[in-house]
């Protein structure tokens, strides 16, 4: 009998790590319908975002990409691709072959090799750290630009709310559901996971999310 499992990759916690590390601040916003909410947020801006990641930055490529983002108010999709490229190669170079899918966000899923075993995990994790060094910080803005322009710190949040301006769930979902659906590897979501809204959706808050069967 198979099972459902999940897989979350290394860009979640890459980004989860770098954006919930910076300051945050609160202003009243509106979700799901009420104007009463106070909403944390990452920073006042993105301009303020990158500057926050500039600050103790030591790596030459994610300086000079920073660097760029605060002049232009934006990170091009030039250089998420260029750390991208620089990622893949890393990878290659380690003898991985992962498959790659460009989403609406204009960011990349990543589908890992088949792997076998703890330590095999473990080791292309570990390796998967290694050559995020330049694709992490910038990848992790990158989405947030793109699919959080109001810089909402709650990413089961964030992903209820893309779902729903998708038309995936309806307003009865909330952060919640989507927390149970992500623990039991949406075997009973109401919505395809894989879909590519899902997968931009998960993308947009700051998730890689592989759902399969094993």
């Amino acid at each position: 009998m198979s099972k459902q499992r999940i897989a979350i990759g290394i860009a979640a916690f890459a980004t989860a790590a770098l954006l919930l590390t910076g300051c945050t601040t609160t202003t009243q916003g509106t979700y799901e319908g009420s104007s009463n909410q106070t909403t944390a947020k990452l920073a006042g801006s993105l301009t303020e975002l990158f500057q926050q990641a500039l600050d103790g930055e030591k790596n030459p490529f994610v300086i000079e990409v920073l660097n760029r983002a605060i002049a232009t108010g934006k990170i091009s999709q030039a250089d998420y691709d260029e750390a991208h490229r620089l990622y893949r190669v890393c990878m290659s170079d380690a003898g991985y072959e992962e498959t790659y899918t460009q989403l609406a966000n204009g960011s990349y899923q990543i589908t890992p090799p088949r792997l076998d075993g703890d330590s095999a995990v473990e080791k292309y994790m570990d390796v998967g750290t290694e050559c995020s060094a330049e694709l992490a910080p910038i990848e992790a803005l990158f989405i947030t630009q793109q699919g959080n322009p109001d810089l909402i710190v709650d990413q089961e949040q964030l992903a209820v709310q893309c779902l729903n301006k998708a038309g995936l769930v309806d307003a009865s979902y909330t952060a919640s559901n989507f927390r149970s659906d992500l623990d039991n590897a949406f075997k009973d979501a109401t919505f395809d996971p894989m879909s590519s809204e899902a997968q931009t959706c998960f993308s947009n808050a700051g998730y890689t999310i592989t759902v399969g069967k094993q």
